[in-house]
């Protein structure tokens, strides 16, 4: 199965961030930078699921969800030194929109690393997503003899679960689409969440 990472730097030299003294003002800067925006844009493309479609004339519409992993911090001069986090663009055009993730990181002080995540609405974080593609494609029957070029098509965040179901926290569900060289099959992934591990159970849909 395909792995999210592949990560491509990028550099915002002095002056591209907004001069500001909210992180929250600097980060939306960072956000909005030319550089990284197209680099978000590459990694998004590179996505297996949406590489498949060979869809030239996309549209593509940022997320307004951010996921942060690790916090966005910046020195004195405005410059982005350490944080990780996850945005998404909403590519159109080509068959049922679909949101492409893409994780950043600030791998040195002004410089951004992209790569891609698994596609739709998932909520693991990266670690978690590529542990568990495992336990989906086995789940699903595992990749047929000769098929090398399997991926997830998609992922559908289906509710938390559990005693902590009420608080919109803890474990919880998500229906994911894989395509295994032929028909797409869909497991259900149950995340168990305590308070020292999380466990990953795949089924069949």
């Amino acid at each position: 199965m395909t792995k999210w990472f592949g990560l491509v730097a990028v550099l915002l030299f002095p002056g591209s961030a907004v001069a500001a003294s909210a992180s929250a003002q600097l980060f939306a800067a960072v956000l909005q930078d030319p550089g990284h925006r197209q680099l978000v844009l590459q990694a998004a493309e590179h996505t297996p699921a949406w590489a498949h479609l060979g869809c030239p004339n996309a549209s593509f519409a940022q997320a307004q969800e951010i996921g942060v992993y690790m916090p966005v911090t910046f020195d004195k001069n405005g410059e982005p030194v350490s944080g990780e986090w996850r945005e998404g663009l909403i590519a159109t055009g080509c068959g049922a929109p679909v949101t492409l993730n893409v994780l950043t990181r600030i791998t040195a002080p002004a410089t951004l690393s992209t790569g891609f995540l698994l596609p739709g609405d998932t909520i693991a974080d990266p670690i978690l997503q590529n542990a568990a593609q495992n336990f989906a494609a086995k789940a699903a029957g595992g990749l047929p003899p000769g098929c090398t070029g399997g991926f997830i098509a998609n992922t559908q965040f289906a509710g938390y679960e559990g005693p902590d179901a009420a608080k919109q926290s803890g474990s919880w569900k998500e229906i994911w689409t894989l395509d295994l060289c032929g028909p797409p099959k869909q497991v259900v992934m149950h995340f168990g969440v305590d308070a020292a591990s999380v466990t990953i159970n795949a089924v069949p849909q």
